[in-house]
């Protein structure tokens, strides 16, 4: 089996040198070489082809956005991004998804590099065996080999046509994400109706200071209103509530609950704090649902929302970045809908106005 592939573009030599440790010490990995600019990567890219490439955002002569647009457009390659810990870091981040970034990872700072190096490793090394498998068809445009492909999809309709009316309203739409997530909602959440009539609750897996940026971003594309969960405040109709980066996110008599306790399914905010507060709050008059990511996060909370009489939705396969949550989801056997990500927004447009407190 060769060898990955693997390309740094980044202008700081002691961030490089810490990559290329991090890349030579394991066995599954090729360091294929460096650029300390975008001018001098996108020379270099060609020749080498590498299997995926990590890309610093801030660098002279051609900055991480523009490299980045270069290299969809031209060798498209799956580029983890590699950001800084600031709020300029994460609206940039944001802009590098929409372009084709697949993923993206903190950056620590050049103090505390040493004591971070051991976190650094993990989170990059797992990231890059996930995606170097990538598929880029187009600048667009890219597909993952799932994980969970040749396992048989148990539970849920290959459809998406909406159920007939229900004898209870829908009171809360609450969903989880993860790695795509951010993209997914962007897609989703803009063309929800503005008048929907309920709140919506996200879970999205996102250090802390990117989450208030990816509220800000969503407000300004939405109809609807969309703010980062401050704790304490109570349920409004119309508004959608974006879980804080590294606090848990959940609900009681109709408020907003976010503490520090320690981390569920490895994430903190974890999807299934979420779901199992909605499942106690709610029960059958919640809409929950499960779109791209890695890991099983939110599986537990999605099939107890669905055990209580709730209504459960899966991003589907094709449509997804990773397919590691909404498969787990749907192998519960909980899931009444798997649907691609294009058509989730006029499936809850129409299930919520269907089945609006009457």
């Amino acid at each position: 089996m060769s060898k990955i592939k693997v390309f740094t573009i980044d202008d700081s030599p002691i961030y490089r040198q810490a990559l290329r440790e991090i890349i030579t010490s394991d066995p599954d990995l090729e360091y294929c070489g460096f650029a300390s600019n975008g001018l001098i990567a996108i020379k270099k890219i060609p020749i080498i082809q590498p299997d995926i490439i990590t890309l610093d955002i801030e660098m002279p002569e051609m900055d991480g956005i523009q490299t980045l647009r270069y290299i969809m457009d031209n060798n498209p390659t799956p580029v983890i991004m590699i950001s800084s810990f600031t709020k300029d870091g994460a609206d940039i981040t944001f802009k590098a998804l929409e372009i084709g970034a697949v993923d993206y990872i903190q950056k620590p700072e050049v103090r505390s590099l040493h004591e971070n190096i051991k976190l650094l490793e993990d989170v990059l090394l797992s990231k890059i065996k996930v995606f170097a498998n990538f598929k880029l068809p187009d600048a667009k445009r890219f597909k993952q080999i799932s994980e969970a492909d040749g396992l048989p999809v148990i539970g849920g309709l290959p459809s998406y046509e909406i159920p007939k009316i229900r004898s209870r309203p829908i009171e809360i739409v609450c969903i989880g994400s993860s790695t795509g997530g951010t993209v997914a909602l962007t897609n989703i959440l803009p063309k929800i109706k503005e008048n929907i009539g309920i709140p919506i609750l996200i879970v999205q897996h996102m250090p802390r200071l990117y989450t208030n940026s990816f509220a800000n971003r969503l407000n300004s594309l939405c109809g609807l209103t969309v703010v980062e969960a401050q704790g304490g405040e109570n349920l409004k109709p119309n508004t959608v509530y974006i879980a804080q980066g590294g606090l848990h996110m959940s609900v009681k008599n109709k408020k907003i609950v976010l503490d520090d306790s320690d981390t569920v399914n490895n994430h903190k905010p974890s999807v299934d704090v979420l779901f199992h507060s909605v499942k106690e709050e709610f029960g059958d008059k919640a809409l929950a649902i499960i779109l791209t990511g890695m890991g099983s996060d939110g599986a537990k909370g999605i099939a107890a929302i669905k055990t209580a009489g709730g209504f459960t939705i899966a991003q589907d396969e094709e449509s997804s970045v990773i397919f590691g949550m909404p498969g787990s989801a749907i192998r519960t056997g909980k899931i009444d809908r798997i649907i691609p990500l294009s058509k989730i927004s006029d499936f809850v447009n129409e299930y919520v106005a269907m089945n609006r407190n009457r």
